[in-house]
């Protein structure tokens, strides 16, 4: 895409911030994944800390990845009203698609070992409330999942209805230009058979005229032949402007 495009379009810049925030959530993962390698225990600091960067990297890139599908579901439904084509609003589409796809995955990847615990000890009271805070952030973990699934089946679904209403337009198109090509055939064929007709009369008139020349050469019969030579050129002008 030219630069100028670039500098005027919005979804460039979603993206750039985007792709950006993504090489921020990458790097949380990695880290996250590291310490929890390396730390067996759930309540250790370090590892609530990089869970907790990476749950809000999380939250930011999916914000981002909302605005746009949005901007995506718009120019699908009539992508030359944008300057744009299908190729590149099916680029765009499957580049939302797939940072969505590696968002859930890293969501799927959290929802394995549930969110760090922050302590064992208080007696059951307190071992009962961080259960059922572990238990209350795995429903919302899969509750989301599942609205991100539906959303991205939903997304799909709107982007192979824009496709096919361009096919069809295309289609519609393709038939009227057919239309006119035949219309304009038959007009040229006329057109030539109107050709031939005077054609086959002008060969007629002149070889009329040239046996008659023949039949009449002498010169007291010039002036004769003059006028029948002029009321035979008359006549032709007349057959031809019929």
């Amino acid at each position: 895409m030219m630069s100028s495009t670039a500098d005027t379009d919005p979804f460039i810049q979603f993206q750039n911030d985007v792709l950006f925030l993504l090489d921020s959530t990458r790097a949380s993962f990695s880290s996250y994944l590291r310490i929890r390698s390396l730390t067996p225990s759930l309540t250790s600091p370090e590892l609530a800390s990089a869970h907790s960067d990476l749950v809000q990297n999380l939250t930011d890139l999916s914000a981002d990845i909302t605005d746009l599908q949005a901007s995506v579901r718009a120019i699908e439904e009539d992508p030359y009203k944008f300057g744009l084509d299908i190729p590149e609003v099916a680029r765009r589409r499957r580049f939302v698609d797939e940072v969505q796809g590696e968002v859930l995955d890293i969501r799927e990847e959290l929802e394995k070992h549930g969110p760090p615990g922050r302590g064992t000890g208080g007696g059951s009271a307190q071992g009962g409330y961080t259960g059922g805070q572990q238990a209350n952030g795995d429903d919302a973990y899969t509750a989301f999942n599942m609205q991100q699934q539906q959303e991205l089946m939903a997304d799909q679904d709107m982007a192979l209805e824009g496709v096919s209403r361009t096919v069809g337009n295309l289609r519609e198109q393709a038939h009227e230009m057919n239309r006119e090509l035949e219309e304009q055939r038959e007009m040229l064929e006329e057109v030539d058979r109107d050709a031939e007709r005077v054609e086959g009369k002008l060969k007629r008139g002149v070889r009329d005229l040239n046996g008659f020349i023949r039949k009449n050469e002498d010169t007291a019969s010039s002036c004769c032949i003059g006028l029948l030579v002029l009321v035979l050129v008359i006549l032709l002008v007349m057959l031809l402007i019929i």
